[in-house]
């Protein structure tokens, strides 16, 4: 199989940021050996319910890495094994276990490596489980409040389960928060537990308490220094007088965050006792630096070796506008991009941004040993052509509920071919690859439900984009070129979730246009398209394997996600698809598939991506499949 047998991997991500050097700290000077013994190992005994490696984690004191035994473990002070010792009973109390013991029982000392080795036995005990959940409330009872049958099954607590701190602070929590969502921002919630020690059952009683409903009062900021106030306050959901919402405020505390001017973002009430007057909130930020620069090297499959660097000037008029300058160089070639945003047009839910780039499209041999070739026997993206486009777009972003969003703009480019091979275009219009200018009018439609942005494990995402040319305005092609793509995100238990994705694309030509240029036609495969085939290898080809694209697309995938241990997980996915030459075309019976696993890290910047994809539906020129590298999720 095509690169099976060998993976190579590197990310590198360096992010420097722009400061004045400061004095270089003295050497330190080397500590002298510690007085006290080193804890070599922690055994314990008689834990069941819990592995010794997670008792370990929940002590101050380790023992020395069994991964790494070039370092030393910690100190023995038996001042912090007796701390130890009620942290661990602690660890199982918070689990339900309320009669826990843990007991030093013997420490080995080897006084020639000057080394002890513990041993703590644990007295688990049983746990204690939820007998009964009760929900009060107090009178007068709000009308906007769920009944309260409907709060019971709402709550992490189960009878019959054993009672958990996580589990109670997270229903008490939950209570607080529905009083909270009906307008009763002052609310409380008082709980009690009684505890039969005999029968190990567990009586839970929360009683909530509504108080008067409660209006937002006046909006404080703190922490302010280059970004103006009022940029800030026009990032807030709310207005004073509104009746309370939680949800307006993580709303705001997002969208305050989202201008990228901060580090942190916390708010908190200010008034809390003063039940007949309106909740004063403060919102409490932390600025970033106002200039950064980025630089990174990476390896993927599709760009081969990747040299990036980014400079960006944030707050550039006090308002929170951002002014960036990008480029990269990789294998499939060269880019450079300048980008100015404002965070606001006209009102808060608006946003433009304008775009200057120049993009060249053509290989360039960023190994010269050839090491990733050989390897990963990486396939140019473009072999039948290369391109140089250059020019601008203006983009403008409305937000028009929390889920539903939408863009317009207008791009206008000089697109210049060469090095173009004569079979790409001896069965299409010679059209396809001769130098020509665009000036598209496009829009866009985002409907999306979806828990996270690069994370997704329940929600759906409805995505359409129509794209515009006419040789009435400035273009040499008349075109209309629309892709409409769904996916959808099912969470099945525990942290397994079931994803699909299903996309549609068509390109129609009218006027004098009888054909669609290379860059503007579709094509499919990759990591991010159709994996276990090179990129753009899923269509018409040439004899010599160059794509040609086409004016139809259909794609789809699905992958059942899962965890292995920690930020590494697992995925089984089915890849489909398909690209036609005529517009609006689609054949099923021509589809080409690919299945296959994956690993996932996760990473802060998204999860990284190894997969392995075998073509189902193999001929004879064509390898069984492929191994993809690469960062986020593939849809």
């Amino acid at each position: 199989m095509k690169a099976a047998r060998y993976t190579l991997v590197l990310v590198l991500h360096v992010v420097m940021l722009s400061a004045c050097a400061s004095p270089k700290a003295p050497f330190p000077e080397t500590e002298p050996p510690s007085a006290f013994p080193e804890v070599r190992k922690i055994v314990f005994l008689d834990n069941k319910k819990f592995g010794s490696a997670r008792l370990r984690n929940a002590m101050a004191i380790q023992q020395r890495p069994l991964l790494s035994p070039w370092k030393r473990g910690s100190d023995y002070n038996p001042a912090t094994v007796e701390d130890d010792l009620l942290r661990l009973q602690k660890y199982y109390f918070d689990r339900g276990y309320l009669d826990v013991r843990a007991t030093l029982v013997k420490v080995e000392q080897n006084e020639a490596n000057n080394t002890v080795q513990l041993h703590i036995r644990i007295e688990e005990g049983e746990a204690t489980v939820v007998r009964e959940v009760e929900v009060k409330v107090q009178d007068p009872a709000p009308p906007e409040l769920p009944p309260v049958e409907t709060l019971k099954d709402d709550l992490p607590l189960r009878v019959g389960k054993p009672i958990t701190k996580a589990a109670f602070d997270t229903s008490r929590a939950g209570l607080l928060l529905a009083l909270q969502g009906a307008g009763y921002g002052r609310a409380r919630v008082h709980p009690r537990t009684e505890v039969d020690r005999e029968t190990h059952e567990a009586f839970l009683t929360y009683t909530l308490e509504a108080g008067g409903r409660t209006l937002f009062g006046q909006v404080s900021i703190q922490g302010a220094e280059n970004v103006t106030v009022k940029a800030i306050r026009r990032r807030l959901t709310f207005q004073p007088g509104q009746i309370y919402s939680p949800t307006e405020l993580t709303d705001s505390q997002a969208a305050i965050y989202d201008l990228g001017m901060f580090r942190t973002v916390t708010h908190r009430s200010l008034n809390f006792e003063a039940t007949d007057a309106p909740l004063d909130i403060e919102f409490e930020v932390s600025e970033r630096m106002p200039r950064s620069f980025e630089i990174g090297l990476g390896l993927s499959t599709v760009e081969q070796f990747r040299l990036q660097a980014k400079w960006t000037f944030r707050n550039v008029f006090g308002g929170a506008e951002h002014l960036s300058l990008a480029g990269k160089i990789s294998s499939p070639g060269l880019a450079f991009e300048t980008r100015f945003h404002l965070p606001h047009l006209f009102n808060r839910r608006t946003r433009f941004t304008q775009t200057v780039f120049v993009d060249s499209q053509k290989e360039i041999n960023t190994d010269p040993l050839g090491l990733t070739d050989r390897i990963l026997e990486i396939d140019d993206a473009q072999p039948a052509f290369d391109v140089l486009r250059y020019g601008g777009e203006s983009r403008v972003d409305h937000q028009f509920t929390k889920t539903f969003t939408g863009s317009a703009g207008i791009e206008l480019s000089a697109n210049a071919f060469s090095n173009v091979d004569p079979d790409a275009i001896r069965g299409l219009d010679p059209e396809v690859a001769i130098d020509h200018v665009l000036f598209t009018q496009f829009a866009e439609l985002t409907w999306n439900t979806s828990d996270s942005a690069i994370k997704a494990t329940q929600g759906f995402i409805a995505l359409l984009r129509t794209e515009h040319s006419t040789t009435g305005l400035l273009s040499e092609f008349d075109f209309v070129k629309a892709s409409i793509e769904g996916r959808h995100y099912l969470p099945l238990w525990r942290r397994v979730t079931f994803a699909t994705r299903l996309k549609f694309g068509f390109l129609q030509l009218y006027g004098d246009s009888e054909a669609a240029p290379f860059n503007v036609r579709f094509f499919a495969g990759g990591p991010g398209s159709i994996r276990g085939f090179a990129v753009n290898r899923v269509g018409p080809l040439t004899d010599g394997n160059a794509p040609l694209g086409g004016r139809s697309l259909i794609e789809g995938s699905t992958e059942l996600r899962f965890p292995f241990i920690g930020d590494l997980g697992g995925v089984l996915f089915v890849d489909f698809g398909q690209v036609f030459e005529p517009s609006l075309v689609y054949h099923l019976d021509q589809l080409r598939y690919a299945v296959g696993p994956g690993i996932r890290y996760d990473t802060p910047i998204g999860p990284l991506r190894f997969d392995v994809g075998f073509i189902t539906d193999r001929r004879t020129d064509e390898p069984f499949g492929r191994v993809e590298l690469s960062i986020i999720q593939a849809f």
